[in-house]
């Protein structure tokens, strides 16, 4: 019998998650395996192929040229077992990690009704949350580290990824009540910039949607604290020491109760859109978890 069909699913799939991570530990981590589980796998797909895949030599593992030709099939194989498990059989077979990405809105409001329902549909998978991540998270959908994001979007749509809009979620400037500001006032960029400023941290979208307000307008804000947690910028706000881009709705209860004033600007700021985002050569599963959070996705709180 040729080698070949010796080869299994999980050794390519610890393959492709060395190969990923650049790491034996990283991907055991990944994996929920022991180091040596995988560093024996992928020797074991070395003697069946007679080939070396992965460079040991170096600081950092590197994947061989013959390494990327398998990388690139292995993939595709583990891409089309995925979708005849979730097209033909029944998504409670699912199995593995499902990692998602979740905007901190989304973490704060519907997110324990989405765990519930994935969890129903998936109880034979692993279901991760990363909440609040940035910057990276288009190349982690393109590398499969993670299979699905909920985040605030801008911009033209990247055309090796799908989106499936959730909601516009209305951000304004939010202050003290000790705020001196007149409720008939409208702000301009250039009277926000003013301020002492609470804004996301440089990389989120909504960090982004700032920066572009404030520079169409030819802004530029001078003092300016960065946050990495809309509830810690709240917090901040409410203590009076400056204004925060915030979701209104959100809010609510603030606004109505006086803890915290919106500022009303002109020009406006535009509606932050949410979508559901994952790539293109997703496995069908992805279509069942999209097709649940647009059911329990609440129109206008995000």
């Amino acid at each position: 019998m040729s080698s070949v069909y010796l080869m299994n699913l999980q050794q390519l799939e610890t393959f492709i998650w060395v190969a990923r991570l650049k790491s034996f530990t990283k991907a055991a981590n990944w994996l929920n395996a022991t180091q040596s589980t995988v560093s024996m796998r992928i020797s074991e797909l070395e003697r069946e192929l007679g080939v070396q895949l992965v460079d040991r030599s170096l600081r950092q593992i590197q994947i061989t040229g013959k390494g990327l030709d398998l990388l690139n099939n292995a993939e595709r194989i583990l891409t089309l077992v995925a979708n005849i498990r979730s097209q033909v059989g029944d998504p409670k077979m699912v199995t593995g990690t499902i990692r998602l990405a979740i905007a901190e809105l989304i973490a704060l409001t519907w997110l324990p009704k989405l765990v519930s329902h994935l969890n129903d549909l998936f109880p034979n998978a692993k279901i991760e949350l990363v909440v609040g991540l940035r910057g990276n998270s288009y190349a982690l959908l393109r590398s499969g580290e993670l299979q699905l994001c909920i985040l605030p979007t801008v911009g033209p749509p990247k055309h090796d990824l799908q989106y499936v809009p959730l909601s516009d979620v209305q951000f304004r400037f939010m202050a003290s009540p000790d705020f001196r500001h007149s409720p008939s006032h409208r702000y301009t960029p250039a009277e926000i910039a003013e301020m002492p400023l609470i804004l996301l941290g440089p990389n989120s979208v909504v960090a982004e949607m700032q920066s572009n307000w404030f520079a169409r307008n030819g802004a530029h804000p001078k003092n300016v604290t960065h946050s990495n947690s809309m509830e810690i910028s709240a917090g901040l706000v409410r203590s009076g020491l400056g204004v925060s881009f915030l979701p209104v709705d959100y809010y609510k209860q603030d606004l109505d109760t006086g803890r915290m004033v919106s500022l009303a600007t002109e020009p406006p700021t535009e509606p932050v859109s949410f979508a559901a985002i994952f790539s293109t050569e997703s496995p069908s599963y992805i279509h069942d978890i999209v097709e649940v959070i647009s059911k329990v996705a609440q129109p206008r709180s995000a």
